[in-house]
């Protein structure tokens, strides 16, 4: 009986070890806080005028801040730009209303 009680207390040991932490969304009140390639105005970030123009968007503000081929963040290693968007609705395609945020 002891041996058992050991093996479980070492399987939890090991699991609370190497669970992936997730990275607080206290800056993010929009959800999940992402992790984009590239982030920029909707008007000059290249390439996303035609993921605009392809998936029938229509921006209010052309300047607007969007990330493209992002991700939810898990962790806090984000090696291109954390973000929290308003409008992520594109599978990580395009987020739209984005805010950098540090991690």
């Amino acid at each position: 009986m002891m041996f058992f009680k050991s093996v479980v207390v070492s399987t939890f040991a090991i699991l609370a070890t190497t669970a992936a932490p997730t990275t607080s969304t206290s800056q993010c009140n929009t959800g999940a806080a992402q992790c984009c390639n590239s982030v920029g105005a909707a008007n000059s970030l290249p390439g996303a005028a035609a993921i605009i123009g392809l998936l029938g968007i229509i921006l209010q503000d052309p300047s607007v801040v969007v990330g493209l081929s992002c991700v939810n963040l898990v962790g806090s290693t984000c090696t291109q730009q954390p973000v929290c968007c308003t409008n992520n609705n594109f599978n990580g395609l395009i987020n739209i209303g984005c805010t950098p945020i540090s991690l």
